[in-house]
């Protein structure tokens, strides 16, 4: 369905009831929105706020409701003066400019603009165009990400405009404040922005071997069940990664064979709180003390995620975070974070992300240029504040997944501590998992494969593909995540298990 974004009069239409097919713009404007179709412009907002304040004040409260629930477009800057519709009508004119930032129709009945705007369309096209659809033709993409940051579209614009005036783009205030509202959120000393949650875990280890901790040879063990990063970072800081395979229950380490791996060259463990459900830390812990290891998190899928009171990246020596855009708090770019309460620890990084240098042009370590950018950081300051809304938002709708999936041919995921489980992905498990995914397919529900090929058996791992792993191994081939954020509508969670319900 195309992008449609509405003109003064037909907000005033379905906001006033003034016309005679306000209805049916309202119900119009419902299926619009529920589908991420419908659109204002900046510059409409002063105008209707005018008129309806002037001529229908009774409604006023309904008006600053609607615009406060439909997406606002930015009215762009550059003008056509010698456009006709300019010409004709400044106001219809900024309005159709700002439906070409978004490549949307205008809705309007203005016969002038209907006339002299090629991209506007008469309300009795749309409600031919939109009702004739039947209303439960759904279309479930695994994570819209345009849905995910939409709310924060406003805030983002104010601090983009800032951004601009500012002119300071790299290692700002804007990184300082994040990085301190992050570490008070994870209950952490310290917390230093870096460019990706790769490099955060690759610096983390470097940190340590400048510290005389590590030394290149070294082992760290680390779930074989991961993402690829988890284990890239270790080799690349030139430490060997020990694969320790997962429990089948809940895909996470299995703590009861991690000791049997241990040996003179282990310095480290690096537990991955896999999917949004964190490790027996517990254990772990114990473990890495009796041993006299580091523990290193890798939080990466984790944000907000508690343990016995505690939230992760404040559960071992350092973590990692990654702020990929589709992660719980994520960014819209790459960025990634480091937490830890060591302040030699920090020390180091913080230089060890900007060329080894702790003062300009003086460099004490062989360090990387890996920096969390100021707009990226702004942007996850204002989506911080939402973080455990929208993971509480998470928490209910796989509840709902978990009592209420029941196919034989389905296994749910087993989660012992629910209220800690900020579920970055709800991942089920079935032998048919190939026919599963085409079915959900054409009942046009999109599902994904985290991970189809283990780290162990890709051709970058040669020297593990001899490891028998095959507890990783039975996953990557029956694992299937299906759509779980928090602007599922109720709709869509009930159809998603009504369809596999009925595979």
């Amino acid at each position: 369905m195309s992008n449609y974004l509405l003109d003064t009069n037909i907000i005033l239409d379905i906001v006033t009831k003034r016309s005679l097919n306000s209805s049916i713009l309202q119900r119009v404007y419902n299926i619009l929105i529920l589908e991420n179709n419908v659109f204002i412009a900046a510059c409409s907002i002063p105008i209707v706020d005018y008129i309806c304040k002037k001529n229908y004040a009774n409604f006023y409260k309904d008006l600053k409701d609607f615009i406060e629930n439909t997406p606002i477009v930015k009215t762009p800057s550059c003008f056509d003066f010698n456009n006709a519709l300019y010409q004709k009508d400044v106001e219809d004119y900024t309005v159709s400019i700002s439906a070409e930032v978004i490549n949307a129709k205008v809705l309007t009945n203005d016969k002038i603009f209907l006339k002299l705007s090629k991209n506007s369309i008469h309300s009795d096209q749309i409600i031919l165009e939109v009702l004739d659809k039947k209303l439960n033709n759904f279309k479930i993409p695994f994570l819209p990400l345009k849905i995910v940051n939409q709310k924060f579209e406003t805030e983002f614009e104010k601090g983009f405009d800032k951004f601009l005036t500012a002119g300071w783009y790299i290692l700002g205030e804007q990184l300082k404040k994040f990085e301190s509202e992050f570490a008070n959120y994870c209950g952490t000393k310290h917390c230093v922005g870096v460019a990706n949650g790769l490099d955060a875990l690759i610096i983390i280890i470097e940190a340590y071997k400048e510290l005389g901790i590590f030394k290149v040879g070294d082992e760290i063990l680390v779930p074989s069940n991961t993402f690829i990063a988890s284990i890239l970072a270790i080799s690349k800081a030139g430490l060997v990664p020990v694969l320790v395979e997962p429990n089948l229950d809940d895909y996470l380490i299995d703590v009861s064979k991690i000791e049997a791996k241990i040996t003179a060259k282990t310095v480290a463990m690096l537990p991955v709180h896999l999917y949004g459900q964190v490790c027996n830390m517990v254990q772990i812990n114990a473990i890495a003390k009796q041993y006299h290891l580091k523990v290193i998190e890798d939080s990466a899928q984790s944000h907000g995620a508690i343990y016995q009171g505690k939230k992760c990246g404040d559960l071992g020596d350092a973590s990692g975070f990654s702020f990929y855009p589709g992660k719980n708090l994520g960014a819209l770019g790459d960025g990634g974070a480091i937490t830890t309460n060591d302040d030699n620890v920090a020390e180091v990084i913080k230089a060890y992300r900007n060329y080894g240098s702790h003062i300009k042009y003086e460099n004490k370590f062989q360090g990387l240029n890996s920096r969390l950018d100021e707009l990226q950081a702004y942007f996850l300051s204002v989506k911080l504040k939402s973080l455990d809304h929208d993971n509480e938002s998470r928490r209910k709708i796989a509840t709902y997944y978990l009592n209420n999936i029941k196919n034989q041919k389905i296994i749910l995921p087993i989660n012992e501590t629910k209220e800690e489980h900020v579920w970055h992905l709800f991942v089920i498990r079935t032998k048919y998992r190939d026919e599963l995914q085409q079915y959900l397919l054409k009942n046009e529900i999109e599902s994904l494969i985290h991970y189809p090929i283990p780290p162990h058996l890709q051709n970058c791992y040669k020297e593990f593909q001899h490891l028998h792993l095959p507890i990783t191994k039975e996953l990557s081939e029956t694992v299937l995540s299906i759509p779980l954020h928090p602007y599922l509508q109720e709709t869509e969670i009930k159809y998603i298990v009504q369809v596999l319900n009925n595979f």
